[in-house]
């Protein structure tokens, strides 16, 4: 037969085209990905201080400013207090945080007042022993400078700003929220910094050399890191490749079952229930099994330091069992024709495990993430891997339930209500 008129020689390129197609919109979201509203919290205690019968909040200001950015990459939130801030953080509400002292604007502001006040002092004993200003005067000057709390018998302190990045919840989303709170920080010093300076030239006052660097380094930044990824920890990725492995093994798991009842020749209705509860026993012990080598393979063969290894197995384990029966459930009626179904649905769903969400094109966050299975497993998996978490019933654990349900209920119908050939179906080779 001449090659040239075999239809397949010319759908070759066809069928290419549409792979090429298909598999470059499944990766579009790693194409440009661009950080919108990551959510980083900001607690201010600060209480403001009185400065020559002036109130002055500066924390009030700062927070005000960053809650009213118009900036696209962060979204700031206040939160009350700190404990919500740790409860949040381990939520993956937020990727980041900025706190601010009780008395940062006092403290803030402490170096320019006692330069101002002790030139003031200067002044004024320089107006004494001139005799322009009478003693008494000058004391009772003194006196209600230091009832106003402008006196600087106080030793002049640095304010403290501290910023904790959360780098547990996200590897991309925590290094830029890092850089967010690095220049923060940085800003803040010069902003204060300016202001001082600005008050110090508007009251003509000098300002000794050993004075300069306290006065451009009024703030101390205290940089710190919540839920730290350890280094035998994948560097916080742990999710993505934990991923494939458990969905791969699932679906392999699951044609292996499915050939099982297929080729054990069973005609009789009780006898395919009994198969069919045989599949989802075997199933579940497939699953334990798996999981439990699957983890303890990783931590003492490959060096991954779990937090927990055992609830990490568990949650695996659930995770296949819940894999497995959508995977299961649908075979049981489709046949294998629906195993590409699957292959596709991990392809168009890697980006969404490798990625924040904040960092998804809007059409993904808005339509994609909150369904997808394995977004939900890679974040509760995120959960126990780098923020101390637990399992919980949560919306992830409800799904697998759901999926156990559905692949469980559909083998059983079908092995009862669908003709079964008295013919031996073969595992193809």
């Amino acid at each position: 037969m001449n090659i040239f008129k075999n239809k397949l020689l010319w759908l070759a390129p066809i069928v290419a085209i549409i792979l090429f197609l298909i598999f470059s919109i499944a990766f579009y979201p790693a194409f440009n990905p661009k950080p919108q509203d990551i959510p980083i919290a900001i607690v201010n205690h600060d209480k403001g201080t009185d400065i020559q019968g002036k109130n002055i909040n500066i924390g009030k200001q700062l927070e005000d400013k960053l809650l009213n950015s118009d900036k696209d990459t962060v979204k700031w939130i206040q939160v009350d207090d700190e404990d919500d801030l740790k409860q949040g953080m381990k939520d993956q509400k937020y990727f980041g945080a900025a706190i601010i002292e009780k008395d940062f604007s006092q403290h803030a502001m402490s170096k320019t007042q006692q330069v101002v006040m002790t030139a003031k002092k200067e002044e004024m004993q320089d107006k004494v022993k001139s005799g322009e200003v009478p003693l008494a005067q000058a004391k009772q000057m003194q006196q209600q400078m230091a009832q106003g709390g402008n006196d600087n018998t106080a030793k002049p302190e640095q304010a403290h700003f501290k910023t904790i990045v959360n780098q547990g919840a996200g590897t991309q989303a925590s290094q830029i929220v890092s850089q967010v709170l690095k220049g923060m920080g940085d800003n803040v010093n010069q902003n204060i910094s300016k202001q001082g300076l600005a008050s110090l030239e508007k009251q003509n006052v000098e300002v000794p050399a050993k004075d300069i660097q306290k006065l451009t380094q009024p703030v101390k930044v205290d940089n710190q890191q919540a839920n730290k990824v350890g280094d035998h920890q994948a560097g916080g990725n742990g999710p993505f490749l934990m991923f494939m492995p458990v969905w791969m093994g699932s679906i392999v798991i699951s044609v292996l079952l499915f050939f099982a009842f297929r080729t054990s020749n069973n005609i009789a209705i009780h006898h395919r229930l009994i198969a069919a509860l045989g599949q989802i026993v075997m199933a579940v012990v497939t699953a334990l099994i798996g999981a439990f080598a699957y983890v303890y393979f990783m931590q003492e063969v490959l060096g991954f330091d779990f937090n927990d290894a055992n609830t990490t197995a568990l949650f695996i384990a659930l995770a296949i069992m819940g894999f497995v029966g959508l995977i299961l459930g649908t075979m049981t009626w489709l046949g294998m024709k629906s195993v590409p179904i699957f292959f596709i649905l991990m392809f168009f769903s890697m980006q969404l495990v490798t990625l924040p969400q904040q960092m998804l094109p809007e059409f993904y966050q808005k339509y994609i993430v909150g369904w997808n299975p394995f977004a939900h497993y890679a974040n509760s998996l995120k959960e126990i891997l780098y923020l101390d978490g637990n399992i919980q019933l949560d919306a992830t654990m409800w799904m697998f339930i759901g999926f156990m349900i559905f692949g469980a209920t559909s083998t059983l119908i079908a092995a009862a209500i669908r003709k079964h050939s008295t013919k031996r179906t073969e595992v193809p080779s």
